[in-house]
């Protein structure tokens, strides 16, 4: 009997070449909006808040980029900004994660068929990752001609 490994891939995706066109909260609503659009493509909206500030942010879908649009909010670089579903208002803050470059907690976002997308909660810093998590799944099907735009 052979004994299974867990075996981690990490892929080196390359800024703004892939964007984003389906993300969930994970009570599983979707958080792209067609209504609201950066750069030609459905902007992520999330509900933003800080300290007695309450609005929305709408996040670029195209990974690496960090432009984005605030509505009721006036955030100033290093404020720490906690993100909810804007339909359910369920918290986005990852349980576990804090950010590699500051220390500062992380937000999650769910991607289809497992994957994540983990970023910073503080205004200014650039730190976020995407993971594709079921990795047996993901290495059969990029044989089975998948691209990345497939796990968006």
């Amino acid at each position: 009997m052979s004994k299974k490994e867990k075996l981690e891939i990490e892929v080196e995706v390359p800024s703004k070449k892939i964007h984003v066109e389906h993300v969930f909260c994970p009570k599983g609503h979707q958080l792209c909006d067609p209504a609201r659009k950066i750069h030609g493509y459905p902007a992520i909206k999330l509900r933003a808040r800080h300290k007695e500030q309450d609005g929305i942010i709408y996040l670029d879908p195209i990974y690496g980029s960090f432009d984005h649009i605030e509505e009721g909010l006036d955030l100033k670089e290093g404020d720490l900004v906690d993100f909810f579903c804007p339909e359910c208002r369920v918290s986005l803050k990852s349980p576990e994660e804090t950010c590699k470059l500051c220390s500062s907690p992380m937000f999650i976002l769910y991607l289809p068929k497992g994957g994540i997308i983990e970023g910073c909660t503080k205004k200014g810093c650039y730190f976020h990752r995407m993971k594709i998590v079921d990795a047996e799944e993901q290495i059969s099907r990029l044989f089975e001609n998948d691209t990345l735009e497939s796990y968006l």
